[in-house]
Order: C-alpha cells, then structure tokens, then sequence
C-alpha cells in the first residue's frame, strides 16, 4: 500500500514539477538533456519492460526492468547473447543506424559504471 501511495505522490510531483523544470532549464539553459533523455529511457526501461520482454527478446534474454539500465544496454547484452527476436533486432539495428554502435556503446558504458560502483 505504501508503494502505490508513493507512486502516485511521485507522479503527481512529476506532472506538475517537470514541465516547469523543463521550461526553466531551456531558459536558462541550464539541462543537461543527454542526462534527461537517459533518465527518460531508464524510465522506459522500467514501465514498458512487460511489453518489450515479450516482443523484444526471447525467453531466455537478459530482461528488461532494471531502473538503472538503458533500453539501449538491455538491447545491446541481448544482442550480444544472440537472444533478440525479429522486432529487437530491428530496434537494435535503427539505434545503431542513428548513431554507430549505439546499443554496444551502451553496454559498455554501463558496465564501465558498476565497475566504478564497485570500487568506491
């Protein structure tokens, strides 16, 4: 219960909260939006993880829902363990296609990141 009365506290926040953060930082400019859009897809990465673990990878794939992970890195482990289906491979292929290497590039940066969690 408690849970369900943070979340909807969190979105609430997060409705009314975000767009003026949004709109003052463009003013100011002061975003930082690759920090936004990777926050944004951790999100993704979390909400739509039922979804994408049935129509992105095989039973067996690395799953979706880690609130620190990418789509992105998810995509690219799957990738590299060969456990993408059709659909996967084609979002892994368009990302790749809008910056090369996108989806391996992800994986190692996350994985640079435990590695520096690791050792503080």
């Amino acid at each position: 219960m408690i849970n369900l009365l943070l979340f909807i506290i969190a979105y609430l926040m997060g409705v009314i909260l975000l767009p003026i953060g949004f709109i003052f930082g463009a003013f100011t400019f002061t975003n930082d939006y690759k920090k936004i859009a990777i926050s944004i897809d951790q999100l993704g990465c979390v909400i739509l993880a039922p979804i994408m673990n049935l129509i992105f990878i095989k039973k067996d794939g690395f799953k979706f829902g880690e609130p620190d992970m990418t789509i992105s890195m998810v995509l690219g482990v799957n990738k590299e363990r060969k456990t993408l289906k059709n659909l996967g491979t084609f979002v892994a292929s368009f990302l790749n296609k809008a910056e090369k290497n996108h989806v391996e590039k992800a994986v190692e940066a996350d994985l640079n990141e435990l590695d520096q969690e690791e050792n503080r």
